[in-house]
């Protein structure tokens, strides 16, 4: 805990994945999770945040165009790991949330609320999944709003008797922000976003981080990359574009380093008085703090990314902008639904280029951008 009745200290973890081999070696061998150092850190913090890249049930039928590979199912009993830790709220507003269906999103609901975790992003109405998790800390009332850009094949939105997502469109966010922070509470967005395995954030979606600092959220939370991204400062308050991983079982080598964030906001008005990153490997799915050389690696990457990201040129945003179109077209010739070409702003678009998105969507183009992401994915 902060131990100072004028501040509060808040930590935020990134994707927490308990199926496949994860949740196999957490059955097994639960000690391997004990993860004393980070219990520790954890321990000192008011609240602490992650994202939950997981249904948890036991029920379900695995969405018929998912990847088997990456349709996510976990046990109810691994939410003892996130106990563990502290963990006090969860995100579940990302792309596997639906992955088996409106019995187990009900159920992962259920189960996190059994497990005394609160959580936030999707429920079993356009209302339900569109409420922020509120919750008391250090006296202060502190909510978590949290939405999805980012789609699998399952993925959809709540709907009237149909559970889901909350709606991703930016303006009623922004304006719930702005209602809460006016009712006194402190106010924290969770984003499961950006460009899968990359370090460069999307331009339109840096732009809507910063509106809903601007709308009076203290911390933007961004994960969906899996790999970490920059972290920006904004006045007294902070995005960070990226967790990446916190628990997950991904080969590649950016997916296995990443951070622990932490933040002390003043707890009058949630101004970010200082943040820290504490980096994180991942060895087998399991979180260990690191320490020297490793720790200095992953630590100077962050600050590299967090200094130039400001300062990109012209032509390296359009080439993430470029690799983003090529992601959406890719999904939606995969998985055969447009919903994935629904979720930027037409503003995207007009950055793309009209001449340049019409000759993007020439056949052989199609072809090539299809034939690209043919390679197995872990993680759609």
């Amino acid at each position: 805990m902060s131990g100072s009745d004028s501040v509060l200290r808040i930590a935020a973890l990134g994707d927490v994945m308990l199926d496949r081999s994860v949740g196999e070696r957490l059955a097994a061998n639960r000690q391997d999770f004990a993860c004393e150092p980070l219990r520790k850190l954890l321990s000192q913090c008011d609240l602490v945040f992650a994202n939950l890249e997981t249904t948890v049930s036991t029920r379900g039928t695995r969405f018929p165009r998912q990847d088997p590979n990456v349709a996510f199912r976990s046990h109810p009993d691994t939410l003892s790991f996130l106990n563990d830790l502290g963990v006090g709220v969860v995100s579940v507003a990302n792309n596997h949330i639906c992955d088996y269906g409106d019995e187990a999103l009900v159920d992962t609901l259920r189960h996190l609320d059994a497990a005394g975790i609160a959580s936030c992003g999707a429920g079993g109405s356009p209302e339900a999944a569109a409420e922020p998790a509120t919750l008391e800390v250090a006296g202060r009332p502190v909510s978590v709003l949290s939405r999805v850009f980012i789609y699998s094949a399952s993925t959809r939105g709540a709907g009237a008797g149909r559970p889901g997502v909350a709606d991703h469109r930016i303006e009623p966010l922004l304006a719930r922000i702005t209602e809460l922070r006016g009712q006194g509470h402190i106010v924290l967005t969770s984003v499961h976003w950006g460009i899968e395995y990359g370090f460069d954030p999307i331009p339109h979606q840096r732009d809507q981080a910063r509106r809903m600092l601007e709308a009076g959220a203290s911390v933007v939370l961004g994960h969906g990359p899996h790999y970490p991204q920059a972290i920006e400062r904004f006045g007294a308050a902070e995005i960070v574009h990226s967790l990446g991983n916190f628990v997950f079982d991904e080969p590649h080598e950016w997916a296995n380093k990443t951070f622990v964030y932490t933040a002390t906001l003043a707890r009058d008005d949630g101004r970010v008085l200082e943040s820290q990153i504490h980096p994180v490997r991942i060895v087998d799915g399991v979180p260990t703090l690191c320490e020297g050389q490793e720790a200095e690696e992953i630590a100077a990457r962050i600050d590299a990314l967090s200094r130039s990201v400001a300062s990109r040129s012209p032509a390296e945003l359009q080439a993430t902008n470029n690799v983003y179109f090529r992601d959406i077209v890719s999904r939606v010739l995969r998985m055969r639904s447009l919903k994935f070409a629904t979720l930027p702003p037409l503003s995207f678009y007009s950055d793309i280029g009209w001449l340049n998105l019409l000759r993007k969507l020439r056949p052989s183009n199609l072809l090539r951008s299809l034939e690209s992401w043919r390679r197995p994915k872990w993680n759609e």
